[in-house]
């Protein structure tokens, strides 16, 4: 009798571990199934439209811009950035370091001017962002950014350095302030060294692990790399040729952008 009762159990341990198994099976059936059917419907789904300014056309005219106002700024009046605060903050600290408190308030006025830029450039989206206007909030800063420059171009031979300096600090922090995003990414116009680090990465990807993605990473990041470059190259040979006059090129690029914009809105 109880030998019988021993197997009896043991028939009845061999089921439920052939149910369970069985159960396990098609739980991971149906989870297989779902994912699959998400990765499909994931891949069919149109991607999301992306506005103009957060394409790569528009990051390059951005980039040449910055590039170009960095180089007149750096070339014409005294060495010092208007957008790259970075170089200028490692100026002033090799200035300080050399005791010459003197030329470290040409740098302290490009960064005080940068912030008060950033406040302007803020607020311009805060007030207008909300309001159904005709011109869009990116038309606007670009707008006030071309007339910075013009301001610039203007006076140029009239104001010490600093003035100018200032004014075109504030125009690089109004472009900052409002472009950054370039493909739903992460970006700035104005500093390359997150972008060389985006090319590192995505070649790694790219190569290393064959993601397309990466791929198409890395070359964005190139075309922002180059764009920028373009932008000192244009600035440093027109010099040349006009003189301090080449601030008409980032007035021409942004001129471009504004264009741009309006055509493609």
């Amino acid at each position: 009798m109880h030998v019988a009762c021993s197997a009896l159990a043991g028939d009845a341990d061999d089921i439920d571990h052939t149910d369970a198994k069985r159960v396990v099976k098609t739980v991971h059936g149906i989870v297989a199934h779902r994912t699959s059917s998400i990765e499909r419907q994931s891949v069919n789904e149109p991607q999301r439209d992306i506005p103009v300014y957060e394409s790569l056309a528009f990051a390059g005219l951005l980039t040449m811009i910055a590039g170009s106002i960095d180089a007149y700024s750096y070339l014409f009046h005294g060495g010092v950035f208007s957008g790259l605060q970075t170089g200028n903050i490692i100026l002033l600290g090799i200035n300080l370091g050399h005791g010459d408190i003197s030329g470290c308030a040409r740098y302290l006025i490009s960064l005080v001017a940068f912030m008060l830029g950033t406040v302007i450039a803020h607020g311009v989206q805060k007030h207008f962002g909300r309001k159904p206007i005709r011109v869009p909030v990116p038309q606007l800063i670009l707008g006030y950014e071309f007339m910075l420059l013009l301001v610039v171009a203007l006076t140029d031979q009239l104001v010490p350095d600093f003035i100018s300096t200032a004014i075109l600090s504030a125009a690089g922090a109004a472009e900052l302030q409002e472009f950054r995003r370039m493909k739903g990414r992460p970006f700035a116009p104005l500093m390359m060294t997150g972008t060389l680090r985006a090319l590192t990465e995505g070649l790694y990807d790219g190569v290393h692990y064959h993601d397309r993605a990466g791929l198409r990473r890395s070359f964005d990041a190139i075309v922002v790399l180059a764009c920028f470059a373009c932008g000192v190259v244009l600035v440093t040979l027109t010099r040349y040729i006009a003189g301090s006059l080449s601030i008409a090129v980032p007035m021409v690029l942004i001129a471009a952008a504004m264009l741009m914009l309006s055509v493609r809105r």
